[in-house]
């Protein structure tokens, strides 16, 4: 039960060195491109919520932390509202929109139909023995690291397996809607695997769903997948208190 007391001091499996991604927003890109950086800053500070919900965002701090003008912190806010991940309140201000349970479980429904749509396209896509990787690394390293007590390696390869499947699976449109989805609940996602056993629970759910990808049960691969991802609705509906 220890791992539950970090629960939100979690990695995020990919995330941007923000003190890096800051500095590159000092250069002279082009606009667009500037735009996007400290996005991308502001985005992975939501997702493993150093900025938390509620919390106000000042145009003129962000300005001055970034070297950058009003005009393009206000397209950074616009852009972050978009993915739902600010709230802008006229008169008021720029604030970091909460997860409530409703959006959460919601969340994970559009997860299960979605993931299960780009699990089947990448196994009927995908040449032969393209997922004998993913096998050797959940049936061996993974087991002896969750065993260990070290999720940061698997927490990787569940990303890493994920970003092949979508390359895979080639369904721009499926990619994007699951993206924008992710990036409000990645840190749910995060603090789910934290859980008592769901570390290797899930580990042996990948791989039946791997197993079937391998052999090209399209229908067996997303069943798995489904599974995947419906156990973990019911982990964080046992544990929301500890997760929101």
């Amino acid at each position: 039960m220890s791992r539950l007391k970090n629960l939100h001091e979690v990695r995020i499996p990919g995330a941007i060195d923000p003190a890096k991604a800051q500095g590159r927003g000092r250069e002279s890109p082009p606009h667009a491109s500037r735009v996007w950086r400290i996005v991308e800053v502001l985005q992975e500070r939501i997702a493993s919520q150093q900025l938390r919900g509620g919390e106000r965002l000042h145009e003129q701090a962000l300005a001055t932390e970034f070297g950058a003008s009003r005009t393009v912190i206000r397209e950074v806010l616009g852009s972050l509202e978009q993915r739902s991940l600010v709230q802008r309140i006229p008169n008021r201000g720029a604030y970091v929109k909460g997860l409530g349970e409703k959006e959460v479980l919601d969340i994970f429904e559009i997860r299960e139909w979605l993931e299960a749509l780009l699990t089947l396209r990448a196994t009927q896509n995908a040449p032969d023995g393209h997922w004998v990787r993913f096998i050797a690394l959940f049936e061996g390293p993974l087991a002896a690291s969750i065993q260990a007590g070290d999720l940061t390696a698997y927490n990787d390869a569940l990303e890493d397996l994920r970003l092949e499947t979508a390359r895979i699976a080639d369904n721009e449109i499926a990619n994007g809607f699951i993206y924008q989805v992710l990036d409000r609940a990645r840190v749910i996602k995060i603090r789910v695997t934290l859980l008592p056993g769901r570390a290797e629970a899930g580990r042996l759910l990948h791989l039946k769903m791997l197993g079937c990808m391998a052999g090209r049960d399209g229908e067996g691969a997303q069943r798995y997948k489904r599974e995947i991802i419906s156990s973990a609705r019911d982990l964080f509906v046992k544990y929301k208190a500890l997760i929101l």
